[in-house]
């Protein structure tokens, strides 16, 4: 806390003419003020909060809450004498705040003496801001942390280095999170806030590094229209809040949402933040930056994987079939390789260490066998002497923030053991396998929080058919040079039958298998999967079963079809056996907009049911 800073002041002749005009141009109901300490309307009650968890952050007790005292408080903060270590004085330690309030209240040296803030001058003239672009590393399809993207600042100096992105300094927000943890308590302490977040400014080629190299992930770099001041206030507010704790929600309170408020200080005005008050999906946030006309030129770094992916397609079967032999086998000095002109040596013997290299990367070890194998690939190619140039991976068509909105509502009709119902399912965020693809890729599902309410009429009854409270689905495919796992993981309630008992048992299913890609539009996938389910009238209150899923999927611009058939053995206590066969199609009208046809047969402990439905969808 930094109380005694504000009532070591509090008897400066020059502060209360000042607190007195700050109160008369109602400085602390500004936007600026507000973003400067990230205060939000409360969700429940009247007046706002500040996000920030960190007592730290304030001057007043009652600070968190009323803006008004905490103004009053760091003004009378920053005519506190000379300290000690002057880099602990409140006008080097929260610099944005000092600069406003100076711009705001016309202070002058004489009115307010600076203080020496070396440590926090040299930083900012190290860095040199003089633009930023947002960074937006897309969703990548195998990795659960990964796959509703990330974003970050690349703040770009002000001299001959912008010329050179990959020196500058990249501003990233993340959860600083246990290494120890496994996914289940990833997963609860990322939902419900038991990780802290904090901002670091690492350099640029790090963060390629990571994202585009070793997690796969190709990266869009969106030019931010914050011209020189604006940069170095939200570089000012940067330096204020590195090493503050913000409580990390994985839907809301997460990287996009903090840029967000990062932006909201640069520019006051924008209310970026605002329009996010329950989730921030990256590529909401990143289209959120569109409307609000921020950014101008647009740059696309592919993926390592998008890159050695586009060179595979680029040749013939026969070359493909040489290149997994060199691979494999040195195969670099065969007949059939002479055979290629040098132009197609080099390309072959190029790809072949790099694909190489790539597989050395991803096992982890310190010292894998294959590296002089890659290095006697790397020799041979040095001996040729010819270009191997490649023709750049495409630009996508649609990029991420232009796919389809991540909110859908739908209303449905259909008929359930011979009885018509009517449904209305809702989801927060984000995207299933079904939905238009474009932007988002094919193969991957994210849904959280995914619910399905049934009104039947014969019954006239209101009843929950599946609440999703996360479910993925990963369905990578397989080829001779990349050999991903496709998984999937569940949990949820959904409506069952027992012993000719209608129940809603709690549900985890995990899922492993293998995914291939039988053409550009048909990809197939073969999974085992194992349910542990969860009910007060089964004999343990928990059932364990496993079985197979078989799926065909086909995906193109006009339509989207997905069969499936799954089978789930319980062979102990209250011992039965499921399957599901299941047809869907859904048929994109607009944007987005949709229509999903769906049909299935079921059979659950005896119980057969057949099933149709028709639903309309809306993406908002």
């Amino acid at each position: 806390m930094l109380l005694p800073f504000a009532s070591n002041a509090s008897i400066h002749p020059n502060l209360k003419d000042l607190t007195a005009k700050s109160n008369q141009l109602q400085l602390a109901q500004s936007a600026s003020w507000l973003a400067l300490l990230h205060y939000r309307d409360k969700l429940f009650g009247s007046g706002v909060q500040s996000e920030a968890d960190d007592q730290a952050f304030f001057f007043s007790p009652q600070g968190r809450d009323n803006p008004e005292l905490e103004l009053q408080a760091t003004l009378a903060a920053l005519f506190s004498p000379a300290t000690d270590d002057p880099g602990l004085h409140p006008q080097c330690r929260f610099p944005a705040r000092y600069h406003w309030i100076k711009q705001q209240l016309n202070i002058t040296p004489q009115q307010l003496p600076p203080q020496p803030c070396d440590e926090f001058n040299d930083w900012l003239e190290t860095i040199n801001p003089g633009s930023a672009t947002l960074i937006f590393p897309a969703a990548y399809l195998n990795s659960p942390s990964s796959m509703f993207g990330h974003t970050l600042l690349r703040i770009n100096p002000a001299d001959k280095r912008s010329e050179t992105p990959l020196v500058a300094y990249a501003l990233n927000y993340a959860a600083q999170m246990n290494e120890q943890d496994n996914g289940f308590v990833f997963a609860y302490k990322g939902i419900f806030g038991g990780y802290p977040g904090s901002f670091a400014l690492v350099p640029y080629y790090e963060k390629i590094k990571e994202y585009s190299d070793m997690e796969n992930r190709d990266i869009w770099e969106y030019q931010l229209d914050l011209n020189h001041s604006e940069v170095r206030q939200l570089m000012r507010h940067a330096w204020e809040v590195k090493e503050i704790r913000f409580d990390y929600y994985f839907f809301d309170e997460n990287c996009s949402y903090r840029l967000l408020a990062l932006l909201d200080v640069a520019r006051p005005g924008l209310n970026l933040a605002d329009q996010f008050p329950i989730t921030a999906i990256p590529a909401d946030t990143v289209r959120a930056t569109e409307q609000a006309k921020l950014y101008h030129d647009i740059n696309y770094r592919p993926s390592t994987t998008t890159t050695l992916s586009h060179r595979l397609a680029l040749l013939d079967p026969q070359q493909q079939q040489l290149l997994a032999l060199m691979i494999k086998e040195q195969a670099h000095t065969t007949s059939d390789f002479v055979m290629q002109s040098d132009t197609d040596q080099a390309r072959l013997l190029e790809l072949s260490y790099d694909l190489l290299l790539y597989r050395i990367r991803g096992s982890g070890e310190k010292r894998d066998a294959r590296t002089q194998h890659a290095y006697s690939l790397l020799t041979s190619r040095s001996e040729l002497n010819t270009s191997a140039q490649w023709p750049e991976a495409p630009i996508p068509k649609v990029r991420a923030e232009q796919g389809h909105l991540s909110s859908r509502f739908a209303l449905s009709l259909g008929e359930s053991q011979q009885q018509t119902f009517a449904a209305l399912r809702y989801r927060p965020s984000y995207h299933d396998i079904l939905d238009p693809s474009a932007g988002y890729g094919v193969g991957m599902q994210i849904n959280f929080f995914d619910f399905n309410l049934r009104y039947y009429e014969k019954a006239q009854q209101l009843k929950l058919e599946e609440l999703k409270i996360i479910n993925i689905l990963s369905l990578s495919p397989r080829n001779e040079f990349f050999k991903p796992i496709s998984w999937g993981v569940d949990l949820g309630i959904q409506r069952q039958w027992l012993k000719g008992q209608e129940i809603h048992p709690l549900q985890v299913t995990a899922e492993a298998g293998a995914s291939y890609r039988l053409s550009n539009q048909w990809q197939s996938a073969f999974m085992v999967q194992m349910q542990l389910a969860a009910h007060r009238e089964f004999a343990q209150q928990l059932n364990l079963g496993a079985g197979p899923a078989i799926s065909l999927l086909y995906h193109s611009e006009q339509l989207h079809s997905l069969l499936s058939i799954r089978a789930m053995n319980f062979p102990h206590d209250d011992a039965y056996h499921t399957w599901h066969l299941n047809w869907q199609l859904n048929i994109p009208l607009k944007k987005q907009q949709g229509i999903r046809l769906s049909t299935s047969r079921k059979q659950q402990d005896q119980h057969h049911l057949n099933e149709f439905e028709l639903a309309w969808q809306w993406y908002f």
